[in-house]
C-alpha cells in the first residue's frame, strides 16, 4: 500500500471518527479507506485497488506518565467481486509511550524508509525504485523525544533460525530540525536480507521554503549494489498539492539511469481527494523508459 504524505495526514486527522469507549482510561478507534486507481503503463491499462485498508487503533492510560497503544490494520483488494478475498496484514503493533519517548513491537513501516526515502518516492500510486531496506515485521523500535531538535530512532528485526534468512537486522535514524531545515541520517544493516556483507546508508535534507512549499534531497548507497541521488518538491496550492520528484540511480556495475515523475491532488472534502500522476520509470540503464500514468480517488472513514 502506498502511503503518501497527504494520505497519512488525512487518515490521522479525519479518520478517527468511530471511537468506542473500551474501558476506563481506554479508547478504540475504527478507521479505514477505499482507494481506486486507473493505471496505464507498458504492461497495459488496469482499474485496480490502490491499497484499501480497514483497521483499529487505541490507547490505554496506565498512569500520568505512561500510555499503552496498539494498531491493527488489514488490507484487501476492493476492485472486483471475488468468492474468496485475500486479506493481508498491513500493520500491527503494540507499544508504550511517555516522557522517555516511545517503544513499539510488531510489524510497521521501516524507520529508514520514512526518514530517507518517502519524501522523494511521494506518489499516491506510481513508485520509484529505492535502495534495499529490511523487510517489515518481527521488529522492535524505539523513538526518542526531541532533544533541542535532535530525535533518535532505532529498530531491530529478529528472525529465528527457522527462517531462511536468520539473524538480527538493525536500523538507525538520527533527525535534526532547526527552523525550516531538517536533516536525517539513516543506516540499515540488511543483516538478514543479504547473503553478502551489504548495508544501506542514506542522507535526507528537507527545507520548508515557505508554509506551502517543501523541497528535499536524498543520497543513498547500498554497499556493492548502487547509489541513488534524488530531488523532490511539494507545493500546497490550497485545494490540494502539486508535487514532483527525480532521481539518478548509479549501479556498481552498469551505466546510470534516471526516473522522474509529477502529480497533483485535489481535495473534494477533508477525507476525499482525487489525483493524477505521470512518471518515467526505468528498470535499468539498458531498459526502455516506461511512461506510466495513474488517476485515482481516495475516500477515508
Amino acid at each position: 500500500m502506498k502511503k503518501s504524505i497527504i494520505a497519512i495526514a488525512v487518515s490521522s486527522a479525519a479518520f478517527a471518527a468511530v471511537s468506542v469507549h473500551a474501558a476506563e482510561g481506554s479508547t478504540v478507534d475504527v478507521y479505514g479507506n477505499i482507494q481506486y486507481a486507473y493505471t496505464d503503463n507498458d504492461n497495459g491499462s488496469d482499474f485496480e485497488d490502490n491499497g484499501s485498508t480497514f483497521g483499529f487503533k487505541g490507547e490505554t492510560t496506565i498512569n500520568e506518565d505512561l500510555t499503552a497503544f496498539f494498531k491493527y490494520e488489514l488490507e484487501a483488494d476492493a476492485d472486483e467481486k471475488k468468492k474468496d478475498v485475500t486479506v493481508n496484514l498491513d500493520q500491527a503493533f503494540v507499544g508504550l509511550k511517555g516522557n522517555f519517548g516511545k517503544v513499539q513491537v510488531g510489524s510497521f513501516d521501516s524507520i529508514y524508509n520514512n526518514a530517507i526515502q518517502d519524501s522523494v518516492d511521494q506518489f499516491e500510486n506510481l513508485e520509484f525504485n529505492s535502495n534495499t531496506t529490511t523487510t517489515e515485521g518481527d521488529t522492535i523500535a524505539y523513538f526518542s523525544p526531541s532533544f533541542g531538535g535532535l530525535e533518535l530512532q532505532a529498530s531491530a528485526q529478529v528472525k529465528g533460525t527457522d527462517n531462511t534468512n536468520d539473524g538480527t537486522a538493525v536500523t538507525l535514524v538520527g533527525k535534526y530540525s532547526v527552523d525550516a531545515l531538517t536533516v536525517a541520517l539513516g543506516y540499515d544493516s540488511l543483516e538478514n536480507d543479504q547473503a553478502d556483507d551489504e548495508n544501506t546508508i542514506g542522507l535526507n535534507v528537507g527545507y520548508q521554503v515557505m508554509p506551502a512549499l517543501n523541497v528535499s534531497a536524498k543520497f543513498e548507497t547500498t554497499k556493492d549494489v548502487e547509489d541513488t541521488m534524488g530531488l523532490a518538491a511539494r507545493y500546497g496550492y490550497g485545494a490540494g498539492d502539486v508535487y514532483a520528484s527525480a532521481q539518478v540511480i548509479s549501479p556498481d556495475s552498469g551505466d546510470d539511469y534516471n526516473e522522474f515523475g509529477a502529480g497533483v491532488t485535489y481535495s473534494l472534502a477533508s477525507n476525499v481527494y482525487v489525483y493524477g500522476e505521470v512518471a518515467s520509470i526505468e528498470a535499468s540503464s539498458t531498459a526502455d523508459a516506461d511512461t506510466q500514468t495513474a488517476v485515482g480517488v481516495y475516500y477515508g472513514f
